[in-house]
């Protein structure tokens, strides 16, 4: 049997009065407590949670469960210094789950004892069982049940023996085991499958009841929304204040001595390296970067505050000229235990409209949820830092083809960052300068174009076109694999491209296990590089590419008896940026990666385009989504634009949709209103003919490459 141990493990930084804890019983002499304090720092020693597995390859639940491991499982903690022995009591293991949510031995206000950060719940079969009312929850495969909960949690994450632990939304779709906290934060849902048996309050009860008799309770652990604080007997406060806290150690390799350093802003962030508030150090301390887009107004920008609700965390970050930007997440969204980076999109608070936004991403591991806001800051006490402010730029691929007779309408707009009001131009070689809000025609151009802004050439890029012949692999059939999200799952796409080659000399062969019979592909809406390297069901779609947890391009092609194939075709990264936790533009990269190398592995000759991703239908809403796509395309284009002797192509198909008339427009039910468009993401017939001519032409222009 195969055990899997992780171990979580963290630092807290919390509040602390200057007594602190010293070789000799520390004295009422306060200057001389202060000294001490600056020469050693304030020390404790911290919780942990090690989860075993009794088999990996199943999902914690009541048939496959695991152990828990605290630390100081025997009812103490023995520590040892040159002089003396002592075992601290601890009435349960300290628990650890992240940064900010971790038992630990700390001296707090000159008083030594456990502050308690992590809950812990043993299921007995006693709670005040019924099963959730809520259609919402409802799935044929499960049953869904609810108890009080033993107090409210603003962090809705933890750990569970027995279950997997679900935010709400995930809960909602859930149709295997799994346990969560309710919208309203004071229940508990349980969720079983039926096939468990365990569809009834009385069947639930007998088994959480058996579980505990048997010493293997159901146990959950969850973030406390309020620190609790158990003092130790005066004994004890005179043995800890003894210790000599430099040279410590234990009997167990587990107990570390940890030093409480003083909490440092990221100056790379911030102009200042502390505000001079507890609560806003610690959140500040774990934010990872700040992105302020398209704001004209540039100076002393500063976080303004942090506002809390039950149900929402919300920050603001504004000037001294008082231009605002607000922004929030939702608790039972959020997930406070991993340490990758959580985005927060903050808007204009303006009356006038405005297409500037901001972005803040934070490490919510590295921070405990706040129960009350705090206010009253300023650019003295948390200034943000001008590099934050990002300029406008255009973000063009290095080049583009085009098929003789087989125009192809480039939309310049799509490629400009931070600067959505502004106006793009065709710069000409004699210096005049042409409108092009209509789009250009890349035919109608020479060898290479220069874009600028009309009002600022400094802000320009240029592009080569590549003309390729119409008889382009005239007489040849390549295969053609195409892979992505709902890009490529409404069909539409694909077949755009297979349209193409039926009035051409060059013919392509489309193979995948999804489509219809003429028009095979990959696609699964809703999917990101991160789910094809690691999920192996989602939205209803199954993974064929995962292979023993990995993606496997090899093990894909042989089952499928697929012979081989030219070209692959990949339309991602749009869904990566919404993960939360897995939006970082290195890890999404690290996927895309670990793709092209799978695919060269099985064929190092097969040829990969990568379409750049597409931009939403322009409002001022999507501007913000629009920056953080274009910022990702500046990433793609530094990690691949140089890498065609790797058999890597960047396409530009974003480039090729109107952003104002190429999506689904409808009637409105008052037909005095104008139209509206339905679905501001995924572009109408006319959109996906335009990206179908982008990478019809690029693989005519691989086609002649071969010659």
């Amino acid at each position: 049997m195969k055990f899997y141990k992780s171990v979580i493990s963290m630092f807290m930084v919390c509040t602390m009065a200057t007594t602190t804890v010293f070789a000799q019983p520390i004295t009422q002499n306060s200057e001389t407590a202060q000294q001490q304090h600056n020469e050693y720092g304030s020390f404790y020693i911290e919780g942990k949670a090690v989860v075993t597995k009794s088999s990996t390859v199943y999902n914690i639940n009541p048939y496959n469960p695991a152990t828990i491991e605290g630390l100081g499982e025997s009812g103490q903690i023995r520590l040892l210094d040159e002089h003396t022995t002592i075992d601290v009591p601890i009435s349960h293991p300290l628990y650890k789950l992240s940064d900010g949510y971790a038992d630990k031995i700390i001296c707090k206000n000159g008083v030594w004892g456990i502050e308690r950060n992590v809950g812990v719940k043993l299921f007995d079969g006693s709670e005040d069982w019924q099963k959730v009312k809520e259609g919402k929850f409802y799935n044929k495969n499960t049953t869904i049940f609810e108890c009080t909960a033993p107090e409210k949690a603003l962090a809705r994450n933890g750990l569970c023996t027995h279950f997997d632990v679900h935010l709400l939304n995930s809960q909602m779709k859930n149709i295997y085991d799994g346990i969560s906290f309710s919208e309203n934060r004071e229940k508990i849902y349980m969720r079983t499958m039926n096939v468990k048996n365990m569809s009834t309050i009385e069947t639930l009860t007998a088994y959480l009841k058996a579980q505990y008799d048997a010493g293997t309770p159901v146990k959950f652990l969850y973030a406390l929304e309020q620190s609790q604080f158990e003092a130790f007997d005066e004994e004890m406060q005179n043995k800890l204040n003894a210790v000599n806290w430099q040279t410590v150690g234990s009997v167990d390799a587990s107990v570390k001595i940890n030093t409480i350093q003083p909490t440092q802003l990221n100056q790379n962030l911030f102009t200042v390296k502390q505000t001079g508030n507890d609560s806003m150090n610690e959140f500040l301390s774990a934010v990872t970067d700040i992105k302020i887009y398209g704001e004209a107004d540039q100076n002393d920008f500063y976080v303004m505050n942090i506002a809390t609700s039950r149900d929402t965390l919300g920050v603001s970050i504004q000037n001294n000229n008082g231009h605002r930007f607000y922004g929030e997440v939702r608790y039972d969204e959020i997930d406070f235990l991993s340490n990758k980076p959580t985005e927060i999109r903050l808007q204009p608070k303006e009356k006038a409209p405005s297409t500037a936004s901001a972005e803040i991403k934070i490490n919510l591991s590295k921070w405990k949820a706040p129960s009350e806001g705090v206010y009253g800051f300023d650019s003295s006490t948390t200034g943000i830092n001008d590099n934050c402010i990002q300029q406008k730029e255009l973000i063009l691929t290095a080049y583009t083809p085009v098929v003789e007779g087989v125009d192809i309408i480039q939309y310049a707009e799509n490629g400009l960052i931070n600067g959505a009001m502004d106006n793009i131009v065709l710069l000409e070689q004699n210096g005049q300068k042409t409108n092009i809000k209509e789009g250009i025609s890349l035919l109608k151009q020479n060898s290479n174009i220069t874009f600028a802004l009309e009002n600022d050439e400094s802000v320009k890029a240029s592009t080569d076109i590549i003309k390729v012949k119409k008889e382009a692999g005239a007489a040849t059939e390549k295969t053609v694999l195409f892979l992505g999200d709902s890009l490529i799952n409404e069909n539409i796409y694909t077949n755009c491209v297979k349209e193409l080659f039926e009035n051409d000399a060059m013919n392509i062969h489309l193979i995948g296990t999804r489509g219809t019979e003429e028009n095979k592909h990959e696609g699964r809406g809703g999917w990101s590089a991160y789910d094809y390297c690691n999920e192996q069901t989602k939205y209803g779609f199954t993974n064929p590419f995962l292979n023993n947890g990995k993606f496997d391009f090899g093990y894909y092609m042989k089952s499928n008896e697929y012979a081989g194939v030219d070209y692959v075709v990949i339309s991602l990264g749009v869904n990566d940026l919404n993960i939360v936790g897995h939006n970082s533009h290195s890890e999404i990269i690290g996927y895309f990666n670990t793709i092209f190398d799978s695919i060269h592995q099985y064929d190092a000759d097969i040829k990969i385009i990568l379409n750049t991703p597409t931009m939403l239908f322009s409002t001022e809403s999507t501007d913000g989504a629009k920056n953080t796509r274009l910022e990702f395309t500046k990433t793609l284009k530094q990690a691949y634009e140089n890498k065609e002797y790797d058999g890597i192509y960047l396409s530009a198909i974003s480039m090729s949709i109107n952003p104002s008339m190429n999506f689904k427009w409808i009637e409105q039910t008052d037909k005095s209103k104008p139209m509206k468009v339905s679905d501001t993401t995924h572009p109408n017939l006319h959109g996906y003919q335009n990206m179908a001519k982008t990478t019809y032409a690029f693989i005519k222009y691989l086609a002649e490459l071969e010659k």
